[in-house]
């Protein structure tokens, strides 16, 4: 999968959380990746998930979580999840 059409895909997801926030898994099985198996498919899609949340970042349509307060992704570490940008 392409970097522009994983971006799309993030973009429709975050506009139909609803407020609520999702796992970087979440996207990559959305992705079309398999959750079956010893090492299910959306894994190899995480990288490609973090290079496109930063990009979805910097346009201020993404917020990274970690332990349910905004983050800078530069400086995240650990567990964190997605969610929609909050409306100013």
């Amino acid at each position: 999968m392409d970097d522009a059409t994983l971006k799309k895909l993030m973009q429709d997801a975050l506009a139909n959380a609803a407020g609520s926030s999702l796992s970087p898994s979440e996207f990559g099985r959305a992705a079309g990746g398999d959750p079956s198996g010893p090492k299910p498919a959306w894994r190899a899609l995480l990288r490609q998930i973090e290079r496109v949340a930063a990009v979805l970042e910097t346009e201020g349509q993404l917020v990274a979580l970690r332990k349910g307060k905004p983050v800078p992704l530069s400086e995240a570490k650990g567990v964190i999840r997605y969610g929609p940008r909050p409306k100013a």
